[in-house]
């Protein structure tokens, strides 16, 4: 009679083995995001009536059953995939994800699944250097630790915008790329994702302020190596600053066309007085993470009150709840206070995944778009 004992406990070695693998972590996480992001927007969509305002919503492939992942700025990195900067306006919209989105056109046929196979392949290693940084950070004895640690990241709730053809997740691999290697004092290849996170948004040069403060203060490295650093990350805007001389004779034309997004016209205080409650959830965290981070971790600090800066200079809040998502101290400041209060981090899951399906209903139905 054969025994399936051993065999069993072969399986058994083998799978515990693989729960341990980061990469293995990060693809789980990533699958079961993708998938219920999925099922929710495409269900949510037979329910909630889509608006009406086509601007919002990508219309070129409209039998194409993932169309809901991809409204209001989507479609504007998708065109610029495809016809490149044939309006000078876009401009602000950086290059990489896009031009990540057009290489992959050339073997994939819809526009709009390049897109999400970019945006879908760079969340796979959003995940995996989250993993890392959260383990090069806190050195958790218990892989549930780390498995809490991530879900308080995966489930923020504008987390929903990895799902879309935005360069958000792209934006937050370069970033965790760049940050982990400069916790592991590997400074070259933090400068080199530095220098790719900077032609990714225009709040890359935050992350390349942080991978030094974290060389400075953290790591205490030679001021010539730190200098070094930050040429080599400054090459990517440095190009694109090129780019757009050549092209507009300005090379700072990004930042003028952010006018036509409403930026750069009005005073913050005014902006303060009608705030919504929407930006206030949002922004009350970053504040507290300015002066829970100031002892800890100075360089978290740094960063987060770079991330102030977006709606004291530009004037306004739109976008602020989006662009916290890759203010890292955030969740990591959420964890680290809940992970030894069951009850505590019980709740955060539960808001933060209320929040989280609440916005994803918002934006597939075409409603909110940051």
């Amino acid at each position: 009679m054969i025994s399936y004992v051993p065999m069993l406990e072969k399986i058994r070695k083998k799978t515990k083995k693989l729960i341990k693998n980061d990469l293995f972590l990060a693809a789980i996480i990533t699958i079961s995001l993708v998938l219920i992001g999925v099922i929710i927007g495409y269900e949510s969509n037979r329910v909630i009536p889509i608006t009406k305002l086509t601007v919002n919503t990508y219309t070129l492939e409209p039998k194409n059953p993932l169309k809901f992942l991809s409204n209001w700025d989507g479609p504007i990195y998708l065109n610029i995939a495809k016809n490149g900067y044939d309006k000078g306006y876009l401009v602000n919209f950086f290059p990489l994800y896009p031009a990540a989105v057009a290489l992959v056109h050339k073997i994939v046929k819809s526009l709009l699944d390049s897109g999400l196979v970019v945006a879908w392949g760079f969340l796979f290693g959003t995940f995996y250097y989250y993993i890392k940084i959260i383990k090069e950070y806190y050195k958790p004895k218990k892989r549930e630790e780390i498995i809490k640690a991530v879900l308080v990241f995966a489930l923020y709730p504008t987390a929903i915008f990895f799902l879309a053809t935005f360069s958000e997740s792209l934006f937050a691999f370069l970033s965790l790329g760049a940050i982990y290697y400069a916790l592991k004092d590997h400074y070259k290849l933090s400068a080199i994702f530095a220098a790719l996170v900077t032609m990714t948004r225009i709040n890359g040069i935050f992350v390349l302020a942080l991978v030094l403060s974290i060389l400075w203060f953290k790591n205490k490295q030679k001021l010539s190596k730190i200098i070094k650093t930050g040429l080599l990350g400054s090459v990517g805007i440095v190009f694109y600053m090129i780019a757009m001389y050549i092209r507009f004779k300005n090379p700072l034309e990004f930042i003028k066309t952010q006018q036509n997004h409403g930026w750069l016209h009005h005073n913050i205080f005014t902006q303060l007085a009608h705030i919504s409650i929407l930006n206030s959830l949002f922004l009350i965290p970053v504040v507290v993470a300015v002066f829970y981070w100031w002892k800890k971790e100075i360089s978290f600090s740094i960063y987060s009150i770079l991330y102030l800066l977006i709606p004291l200079v530009g004037g306004q809040f739109g976008g602020f709840a989006r662009y916290t998502l890759m203010i890292f101290p955030v969740p990591l400041m959420i964890y680290e206070y809940t992970k030894n209060k069951q009850l505590y981090y019980a709740i955060v899951i539960a808001l933060f995944s209320m929040g989280w399906v609440y916005l994803l209903i918002q934006y597939s139905a075409g409603y909110i778009g940051s």
